[in-house]
């Protein structure tokens, strides 16, 4: 046996995991499928071994063949294993946000606040943002602006350097004293002609709002949608001590 066989026989039992690891690795390198024998190559193992392996790989579903024949494919079981994982590392807030969403059946999306202005932690990809570039730049044109506005009271608006409208006076005050009789905020046709939207305020352990969560709907529903408004709220207290809101 040559020195060089040796070492791979060290490093890559015939049997065992290590080499059925490997083998699954190369796989997944390549999302057109490998051959066995693209396979032994890459790991340095014996094609005899390698087919052996590969077989009881897809005979537990952990490998599939192409329909072609031409190669192997990574097979349910893997697919299943990586979902799992996606889901463990899902940002914490996703499963809130989800639940009011189908709860609703209406367009919701969540929002962080900070001294330079909102980031979008997770749009609606069912129901996009209309008008991304205006949210984020003209807090006087959406639900979510007024909330950061009410937020900010103390700052002479819009300071922060995202902003590039400055509201007067006069809209400030109409923002609060709409929020005041609400307990929400809300738009309509500021950003697109036929959509409105209402955003209520999450607050941290210390009150400060630090985020909103919001929903958008078409005009002739808005009224109706206005029923959610009890789903949104419990959704912003659901929100308050999580990751990254509660750090905000």
């Amino acid at each position: 046996m040559s020195g060089v066989d040796a070492a791979s026989r060290a490093r890559l039992p015939e049997k065992g995991l290590g080499l059925a690891l490997e083998i699954l690795e190369q796989v997944a390198r390549h999302d057109e499928g490998s051959t066995a024998a693209d396979i032994a190559r890459a790991v340095g193992a014996p094609r005899a071994t390698v087919y052996r392996v590969v077989n009881s790989l897809v005979r537990d579903e952990y490998l599939v063949r192409r329909a072609d024949f031409s190669g192997f494919l990574l097979g349910a079981r893997v697919l299943e294993l990586a979902a799992v994982v996606d889901a463990h590392r899902r940002p914490a807030y996703a499963p809130v946000v989800e639940r009011l969403r189908a709860e609703t059946g209406e367009a919701v999306h969540l929002f962080g606040f900070h001294s330079a202005g909102l980031t979008i932690l997770d749009e609606d990809a069912k129901h996009p943002l209309s008008d991304p570039a205006t949210l984020l730049g003209d807090p006087t044109r959406s639900a979510i602006g007024h909330l950061w506005l009410i937020a900010h009271p103390d700052r002479e608006a819009p300071r922060a350097p995202r902003w590039t409208a400055r509201p007067s006076a006069e809209e400030l005050q109409a923002i609060a004293d709409a929020y005041t009789v609400r307990g929400y905020t809300e738009q309509v046709a500021m950003l697109s002609p036929d959509r409105g939207c209402l955003a209520v305020p999450v607050r941290n352990h210390r009150a400060e709002t630090v985020g909103a969560v919001t929903l958008s709907t078409s005009i002739s529903r808005l009224s109706v949608a206005a029923r959610h408004v009890h789903a949104l709220r419990g959704a912003a207290e659901a929100l308050a001590g999580v990751e990254p809101l509660s750090g905000w």
